[in-house]
This record gives structure tokens, C-alpha cells and sequence, in this order.
């Protein structure tokens, strides 16, 4: 089994492609690199709302890394060009996030004035690898033009029928995990010819749960088999793999301790990172989520997820909206550092995953 050094990983990653900003996160304060973490959303459609203008002060003084778009912020496409136009106007270089897979989870959707994506699952079936290449190609245009530069897609989980998350809205390319990253392979391209950052998911495979992690744990312990990590594996041995998102799922096999992927080591450092060899960023799934919320506090959540070895930190703010969350976000950082919990070691290297991201992004 491979097994590399944090250094060498980066390295492998595209480090020396950074030349110009590696690095550059040694001269910001604690503060500042928590904020760079915290991929925040909000309440609003418009530049006109509360929710908006919060996002626009807190980005404006570096409070946040990015903006997480839901499906109630994008209700017009004025209101979310908007938007986006004037987040990168005060922070040009913050991710703007948005799910836009096709299908059924499109935020920018054909009602609004976008072209339709057809269903992974669609997709695979009736075009080939270049054919879904190119008609990913438009789809990343359109995403670009409208202001965005992170698709939290695409999704590598095995597509099964029987499954009311993934399989029952067609949203994986296949069982084969070849086929799966043949497909997820070519979207990725796509986004990143545009500049766009994408993040492959679930990891480590949604696609047989039983279950849906918006509203409470999904045990995959039983339903999963070893080969969902195909299609990961496939993605990080082809070089496509820059961000991936774990999933609020529990694998006891996995982790004995039960914890949920977004927290457990086992399966995002050991396992993702030691024994397949994978180098870059992770993104958590939304802290707002009913499986975490319901069985976390807030700040356990965010401490445990980056203990774990997340970089990204989603926290859609929106079950009980918090205008001055990143302030808390980063007053529970500063105090973990101080009390042992957490190393400023660790902080360190998501800010050089995050350069590497970045870089490749822009």
C-alpha cells in the first residue's frame, strides 16, 4: 500500500505549480486561516437581503472562504448573478459553491434560464466519455459565466435502484467503477477547463445506504462492499482527484468507533489519504445537516471534522441562521489550538491543500 509524507503528497499534487503564493498562508494570523476554512451560506435570493449583505461585510473583511449557494438562494438568475458579481467583486479569489450535477440536483436550472444537464445516470446510458465531455463543456461555460468557480460534484457513488439518494433520481454513472470515473472523469475536465474547482462524492460510496444523511445517520456498514472505492481510486491514480467530500455515513468496519466519515480519521487520513495515496483537499458535507446537527453541537462538530482531516468546512448556516458565525467559527479554532485540541500543524496543511486547490482553480 502506498503511502507518502504530507510534503511529498503535496508535491504530487502540483505544489510547484504555486511558486508564486506557496506558502503565502505562513504570514496570516490563526484567525485568518480558519476563516480561509469556513465555506459559509446564508438566507436570501438577492443583493436586497439580510442574508446577502452579511455574506458581502463578512467577505469584504476576510471572515469566510467562500459562499455555499443552496436551492432557496438561487430563485432568479439576476438575483444570484447578482449576488455572485458582487461576493467576488470584494473577494475575487473566494470559492463560490453550488451543486450542479444534472438531473434532479441542478441549482441552476433550465427554469431559471440554464441549459439542462441530463441525469448521470442519462448520461452514462445514451453518450459517450466524449460526448459527456462536451456536453459538460457548455454546462461549465454557463457555470463560469454565472460566477461560480466550485461544483460540489461530481458524484463517483455506484448507482443502484433500490437507493433513494443517489439511485432513485439517476444521479451515478453506473456499478462499474471504471465506467463510474470514465464519466466523472470527463465532467471533471470539463469544469476545470473553466477554471472551476470540482468535488467528487460521496466517499467512501452513498450509493447502497438505506438511508438519507439530510435528516439522520446512514449505517453503510452492512450495504457497502470495498468496490464503491473504486471509482475514488480510479480518479486519484488518473490525477483527476483534487477535492472530495465524505459523507455523513457511519462504517463500523471501517471505524470501530462508529463515528461518522465527516470525524473519523480512520477513514479520511488512514484510509483515503495513507492507503490510496490521496493527496488533496476535503471538503465536509454540510454541518447542518439533520445527521450531524441533531447529535452535535456546532463547535464539536467543526473541531472534530477538521481533527479528522477535512479542510473545507461547510456549515450552510441556514437550520438557525448565525450572522456572526465565522466570528465563532474562528473563536472555537483559536481556542481548540490553545487548549491542545487541535495542532496548528493541522491548520497548516489544509491551507497548503487549499493553495493547491486554489491555483488550480484560477
Amino acid at each position: 500500500m502506498r503511502r507518502r509524507t504530507f510534503l511529498q503528497g503535496v508535491a504530487a499534487s502540483g505544489i510547484a505549480a504555486v511558486t508564486a503564493s506557496a506558502f503565502a498562508w505562513q504570514g496570516l494570523t490563526l484567525r485568518q486561516k480558519a476563516a480561509r476554512m469556513l465555506l459559509m451560506g446564508f438566507i436570501g435570493d438577492n443583493m436586497e437581503t439580510d442574508g446577502a449583505a452579511a455574506i458581502a461585510g463578512h467577505l469584504e473583511a476576510g471572515n469566510i472562504g467562500g459562499v455555499l449557494f443552496l436551492r432557496h438562494n438561487v430563485r432568479s438568475r439576476d438575483g444570484v448573478e447578482g449576488m455572485t458579481a458582487q461576493f467576488r467583486s470584494l473577494a475575487p479569489n473566494a470559492w463560490m459553491a453550488v451543486d450542479q450535477e444534472g438531473g434532479a440536483v441542478q441549482r441552476l436550472s433550465s427554469d431559471l434560464g440554464y441549459s439542462p444537464i441530463p441525469r448521470a445516470y442519462v448520461i452514462s446510458e445514451e453518450k459517450t466519455v466524449e460526448e459527456a465531455r462536451d456536453l459538460y463543456r457548455a454546462a461549465a461555460t454557463e457555470f463560469h459565466e454565472a460566477g461560480f468557480n466550485l461544483n460540489l460534484a461530481p458524484v463517483a457513488d455506484v448507482q443502484d435502484d433500490e437507493n433513494g439518494v443517489i439511485g432513485r433520481w439517476g444521479r451515478g454513472y453506473g456499478a462499474d467503477g471504471e465506467r463510474i470515473a470514465e464519466y466523472a472523469g470527463a465532467f471533471i475536465e470539463a469544469f476545470e477547463s473553466v477554471g472551476a474547482a470540482c468535488s467528487i462524492k460521496h466517499f467512501p460510496g452513498h450509493g447502497r445506504s438505506s438511508g438519507d444523511s439530510h435528516h439522520g445517520f446512514v449505517d453503510i456498514s452492512e450495504s457497502w462492499s470495498e468496490a464503491e472505492l473504486d471509482p475514488f481510486r480510479r480518479l486519484i491514480d488518473a490525477g483527476q482527484a483534487h477535492l472530495i467530500m465524505g459523507g455523513h455515513l457511519t462504517h463500523r468496519g471501517l471505524d470501530p468507533a462508529g463515528d461518522p466519515v465527516t470525524f473519523s480519521r480512520p477513514i479520511l487520513t488512514d484510509l483515503l489519504r495513507g492507503q490510496m495515496g490521496y493527496a488533496g483537499a476535503l471538503v465536509t458535507d454540510d454541518l447542518d445537516m439533520g445527521a450531524i446537527r441533531e447529535n452535535y453541537n456546532q463547535r464539536e462538530a467543526v473541531i472534530r471534522s477538521i481533527r479528522a482531516g477535512n479542510d473545507m468546512i461547510m456549515m450552510s448556516n441556514s437550520a438557525a441562521p448565525d450572522p456572526d458565525l465565522p466570528v465563532r467559527f474562528a473563536d472555537w479554532i483559536e481556542a481548540a489550538v490553545a487548549a491542545g485540541e487541535l495542532d496548528e500543524g493541522r491548520i497548516d496543511q489544509s491551507m497548503a491543500r487549499l493553495d493547491v486547490l486554489a491555483a488550480r482553480s484560477n
